[in-house]
């Protein structure tokens, strides 16, 4: 789900948080060298100038996942852990609920598939939907939607697959830091903070700001989509008759996770405030603080910032939110 920069800033007590400091560091890496802005010979006074860094941006469903009705997480035994074994409850009528063996970096949930980085940055996926052939390469980062999946490879460029048409076709060129999959579309950040979407548009979901850069995006399984910009304030664009695309203005983000009708965001007090139709995703705890956010149709799930634990609310059918021990 989530790049915290508190994970660097704050003690790990958290073997999820060991997952925080390694993606904050390769996100802040490749931005410092995308938003290179001069260096010692130019500064007249041999000190490095520092790059004009709009992030860390947060990258969604990194170590814990919603999909349309399962979750999946990443289990550590210890915060000194890099990686870990992927762990799924809920819906599984497709498979998308039983990860293969090994140890994973990152795991993001679609409708009836998921997909996850190993260890080793190569590529998995699983259930209905999963590519039949495995997409070859490296990659940075992963989103799976309804029914398409894409991933930042390590070259930054993006790469999709899967059945839904407006969701895989006409992946932009150039070079990115994030990518969001929803449903036939897809969102992306560039490396200077612009996002570009693509796919169907029948509600406007693909007419985000060209004048706003963003730190992270959430494309919905509906019909719009999300992002904390460069600002911490929130934008959304596309359908909006329920108001899912009406966040609060008043305040601070550092995190953004959309449903299909709702969405919810992670304030910099790290509770949750949520808006759109009144639902099991808007159901969330305002008491608690969470390191991560993730939503599906009707439930939602974060990552606890006082021990790490998985919290999940909303709609309680299909064993939604029966969450595996090993994660409580």
């Amino acid at each position: 789900m989530q790049l915290r920069k508190d994970a660097i800033q704050n003690p790990i007590v958290s073997p999820f948080r060991s997952l925080f400091t390694m993606r904050y560091c390769w996100l802040l890496l490749h931005i410092a060298v995308a938003t290179n802005v001069g260096d010692a010979d130019n500064t007249g006074d041999n000190e490095p100038t520092v790059p004009d860094i709009i992030s860390p941006l947060d990258i969604d469903e990194t170590s814990i996942a919603a999909g349309i009705e399962h979750s999946c997480a990443i289990q550590t035994q210890s915060y000194e852990d890099v990686g870990g074994r992927v762990v799924c409850w809920g819906v599984n009528n497709g498979g998308q609920s039983s990860p293969p063996p090994g140890e994973f970096i990152q795991v993001s949930g679609g409708r009836l598939h998921s997909c996850g980085i190993r260890i080793d940055e190569t590529l998995e996926c699983w259930g209905d939907g999963a590519p039949v052939t495995k997409p070859e390469g490296l990659f940075e980062q992963v989103s799976s939607g309804d029914f398409h999946s894409c991933g930042i490879m390590k070259d930054q460029t993006v790469h999709c697959w899967g059945t839904a048409a407006g969701g895989i076709s006409k992946a932009p060129s150039g070079k990115f830091v994030q990518v969001s999959c929803g449903k036939d579309f897809s969102c992306a950040i560039a490396t200077d903070g612009m996002v570009k979407c693509w796919g169907e548009n029948g509600y406007g979901q693909l007419n985000v700001n060209p004048n706003t850069r963003f730190r992270q995006i959430s494309a919905s399984p509906g019909d719009f989509a999300c992002g904390v910009t460069e600002d911490n304030t929130l934008s959304c664009w596309g359908d909006n008759h329920r108001n899912q695309a009406s966040p609060p203005s008043d305040e601070k983000f550092i995190l953004v996770s959309t449903s299909r009708l709702s969405a919810c965001g992670l304030k910099t007090d790290k509770t949750v405030t949520c808006w759109g139709m009144r639902s099991g995703v808007t159901a969330a705890p305002t008491d608690v603080q969470f390191d991560e956010l993730t939503l599906g149709w009707n439930h939602g799930c974060g990552i606890r910032f006082e021990d790490g634990g998985v919290q999940c609310w909303g709609d309680r059918g299909s064993n939604r939110l029966e969450i595996p021990e090993a994660l409580l």
